[in-house]
């Protein structure tokens, strides 16, 4: 029992829980950091890392948000997990250099990580403001007149748990495609070499079939991806190993969707190859090898 233990045996033993609990943090980290590499969130029916923390592992939204922004930071800069096992660097401290990063792609992101460790929040913000490279991103403020905002409310149930930022969003997402489709139509139909190639009559296929909607299905609770934004047209049998571009073959995924399904088609490490595929800017942004070969998952066509 606490209340029996001596004041020095107190102190011994809570200087010993803070450092378990240090390194059950830092476990955690590790454990989030390989969920989303190898989009193991998408199984769950969820479509990003930060969802996964907040309804299946039921944090905050706050605490949610800090956990996700280290492991981005992670990949930054290492030294981030030994500098929050040993305790000089606070969780949100951290979960601050992803953004400060991702905007100052300049420093050395080593050094800065020193120079704000044993730092308190405000101190170690202060040290990035004067280190900052870049300026601030822009903001655009806009007050919307009551006849938009209706028009926007009206479309809540076509984007059903969309904020209204997501419906925005999807909505200049599907104009810019609009545009590519326009575009399509003023040159030849004709078949490209390119098996990856996806021609104009398949995509308008998809597109109906997806109604702007992540076609993903969760293997676990048999859900469809609740994802409207960011969707990517993807191969469900990929091009090398022998599918093609025809419009059983072609689904629409989201971001996270379409990662987890080259993890499992692909592999860990091949997907690691082709790093090169940019995080959407819009992303808060969900390792199994299987040995049992690709699992595919996706809407029907006609479903």
């Amino acid at each position: 029992m606490i209340n029996t233990l001596s004041d020095r045996e107190l102190i011994v033993q809570v200087v010993k829980k803070v450092q378990e609990e240090k390194l059950i943090v830092t476990e955690v980290l590790n454990y989030l950091e390989e969920i989303d590499r190898r989009k193991v969130f998408i199984d769950y029916g969820v479509p990003s890392l930060f969802k996964f923390c907040t309804r299946i592992l039921k944090y905050s939204d706050c605490e949610a948000a800090i956990r996700v922004k280290v492991v981005r930071a992670f990949k930054a800069a290492p030294i981030i997990k030994e500098k929050i096992k040993d305790g000089s660097l606070k969780l949100t401290t951290a979960a601050s250099l992803y953004s400060f990063f991702k905007n100052n792609k300049k420093q050395n992101k080593e050094d800065v990580v020193k120079k704000i460790c044993g730092k308190s929040t405000k101190q170690a913000k202060d040290i990035l403001n004067l280190l900052a490279d870049n300026p601030l991103p822009r903001l655009l403020n806009i007050t919307l007149p009551e006849h938009l905002l209706r028009k926007l409310e009206s479309l809540s149930s076509d984007f059903e748990g969309c904020s209204e930022l997501e419906i925005i969003e999807s909505l200049i997402d599907r104009h810019i495609e609009q545009n590519k489709q326009a575009k399509d139509k003023r040159r030849s139909n004709k078949q490209s070499k390119n098996q990856r190639y996806i021609t104009r009559v398949v995509k308008e296929h998809v597109d109906k079939r997806a109604q702007n909607r992540c076609e993903g299905i969760s293997p676990i609770s048999g859900k469809r991806c609740e994802s409207r934004t960011n969707l990517q047209y993807e191969h469900v049998r990929p091009i090398s190993k022998g599918g093609d571009s025809s419009k059983e073959n072609i689904r629409k995924l989201c971001f996270g969707c379409n990662a987890r399904a080259g993890v499992k088609a692909l592999g860990v490490q091949k997907m690691l190859q082709r790093d090169s595929v940019k995080l959407p800017k819009s992303t808060n942004y969900y390792l199994e090898d299987t040995n049992a070969g690709p699992q595919y998952s996706f809407i029907a066509p006609g479903g």
